[in-house]
């Protein structure tokens, strides 16, 4: 579990124009995860595969500079340490079919679809305050649910390449609550 950490001095910026690059420097590094940019559940199957690596990454640009904010950048001082794509539940429409997952009867739901924190920032309490950061911004903002969708795992060290949703007791640490589902776990926050 995340431990607070005093080194921190987090802060939490959306993602638009002005700070794009600190968000393509953070995806560089790893390939933006076999070059998803966060658009895996942003758009349909087809067009995601089509468009991996710098499809997506347009993809995800045009979302910027339309006015979008498709996520919010974690900042340690000045240096870029983490990202989470996130909003309203009618920008993931490969999250909204029924099929898939048990949709919240709420009509304002908002999602968290992936995180990432850079290596060295990992277990030091930036998830902690990266989900209660959302859950401000999202109540701000008129949501009245916070949902995660996580990785299905009881492990106590899940391999953070396949995390990326994030894990179970990450999100019980701010007050989610498990929702069950036969399809994969949902962790939910009722603003």
């Amino acid at each position: 579990m995340d431990k607070p950490n005093q080194e921190n001095e987090l802060n939490f910026q959306p993602l638009n124009q002005s700070n794009f690059n600190d968000f393509e420097s953070l995806f560089k590094e790893k390939v933006a995860c076999q070059g998803c940019w966060c658009m895996h559940c942003r758009l349909p199957a087809e067009e995601f595969e089509k468009n991996k690596g710098n499809g997506n990454r347009l993809a995800i640009k045009a979302l910027v500079d339309s006015g979008k904010i498709p996520g919010v950048l974690v900042y340690n001082n000045k240096e870029a340490i983490g990202w989470c794509s996130f909003g309203d539940r009618s920008n993931f429409p490969s999250l909204s079919k029924p099929k898939d997952i048990e949709i919240v009867p709420d009509k304002n739901a908002w999602i968290i679809s992936c995180l990432f924190i850079r290596q060295k920032w990992r277990r030091r309490g930036v998830k902690r305050a990266l989900f209660e950061y959302l859950i401000d911004y999202s109540t701000q903002k008129g949501a009245q649910v916070l949902e995660g969708y996580t990785c299905n795992s009881n492990f106590s060290r899940y391999p953070d390449a396949f995390a990326f949703k994030g894990i179970i007791k990450a999100y019980k640490a701010v007050g989610f609550s498990e929702v069950e589902n036969d399809k994969r776990p949902i962790m939910r926050y009722r603003l």
